[in-house]
């Protein structure tokens, strides 16, 4: 016979197990999703850019296709690989196609009027080229909205995990998720192409100074989306672990006995915000003691505190799901 204990505990361990199972699910799917649509991108994007370039003179048509090619199979091969360095890859290039299928869109509609003026242009022709940019640029809106879903980063993130270990992602500082990243992304892709454009145009001075120019916004742009992408919460056997070096000199383990309470944030808490002002659910984690915390100074990144903290905030993208595998692993939550 089983007692009424562990009956309850076989349910829950069910119930706990569905969850995880239906939550893979979904990150397949949306992962398969990413893969599907950057796959099809030739199609689209790739063919309205050569179009745009077809009348280029020199060699920028063969060196646009070359290069975008290159860029095509680089987020292929990213999108096949779920790791946080290549989930940094893919989102980069994704954000990217949109500027590209927008440039696309207007210098098509360009080239299209002028023809027009000169009663030159074949009107089923132009329809076509006009509907294929418009589908491009849709289809670049999709793709970028899929590699910045949350499913995705965090089945990246979790793909460097090891053992009995999950790594779930934080959200970023809210002014630079939703302003500075896309910005950068679009200037590191105008770094990758405008150097070679501007030599296959024959334009050897500009096109040097802007490899040069592209080289530095490239490693400074990769350096600051990795750290973003490093900025995780982690459950291990013994516990939670908060990997977030824009906060902490270092991670911290806090261990699953010391956890009071995990839980979402309740509204005028004493807690310390650990978040980075992160635009999203905040949850809040009680320990049973302070522990110390190498803080760092938001005014001065290179400089930290050692302060003892018994209650903190953080944004976690999938509040939900870390809630979850919290209580899978025994973790006190509310």
């Amino acid at each position: 016979m089983i007692s009424g204990e562990s009956s309850d505990s076989l349910k829950v361990g069910v119930a706990h197990g569905l969850n995880l199972g239906k939550m893979l699910v979904m990150q397949t799917r949306a992962v398969w999703a990413l893969r599907a649509l950057w796959f099809l991108l030739p199609l689209t994007v790739g063919q309205a850019a050569s179009d745009a370039v077809a009348s280029a003179e020199h060699a920028v048509p063969f060196v646009m296709t070359a290069g975008l090619w290159g860029l095509w199979a680089a987020g292929m091969v990213a999108s096949m690989v779920p790791l946080p360095g290549t989930l940094v890859a893919i989102r980069i290039l994704a954000v990217g196609t949109l500027p590209l299928a927008a440039w696309t869109l207007v210098e098509l509609s360009t080239v299209e009027l002028n023809t027009v003026e000169l009663n030159t242009v074949d009107i089923s022709t132009g329809g076509d080229r006009s509907a294929l940019a418009i589908a491009a640029l849709i289809h670049a809106f999709a793709v970028a909205i899929v590699a910045l879903n949350v499913l995705i980063g965090d089945r990246f993130v979790d793909g460097g995990s090891y053992g009995d270990e999950r790594r779930m992602l934080l959200r970023p500082p809210s002014l630079v998720g939703y302003f500075l990243v896309p910005l950068l992304a679009a200037a590191m892709i105008a770094a990758v192409t405008a150097g070679p454009l501007l030599v296959a145009n024959k334009n050897w001075i500009g096109g040097v100074v802007a490899t040069a120019l592209g080289a530095g916004v490239i490693a400074v742009g990769t350096r600051a989306l990795h750290q973003l992408v490093q900025r995780w919460i982690v459950f291990v056997p013994n516990g939670m672990v908060l990997h977030d070096f824009l906060v902490v000199t270092e991670p911290v383990l806090f261990r699953r006995t010391a956890i009071e309470r995990l839980g979402a944030a309740i509204d005028g808490s004493p807690a310390r915000d650990l978040s980075n002002k992160a635009a999203g659910l905040l949850l809040e984690c009680e320990l049973t003691d302070p522990a110390p915390l190498g803080l760092r100074d938001p005014a001065d990144r290179k400089a930290a505190n050692l302060t003892d903290v018994r209650r903190f905030l953080f944004c976690p993208s999938r509040p939900g799901e870390l809630l979850n595998e919290a209580e899978r692993r025994n973790i006190a939550t509310d």
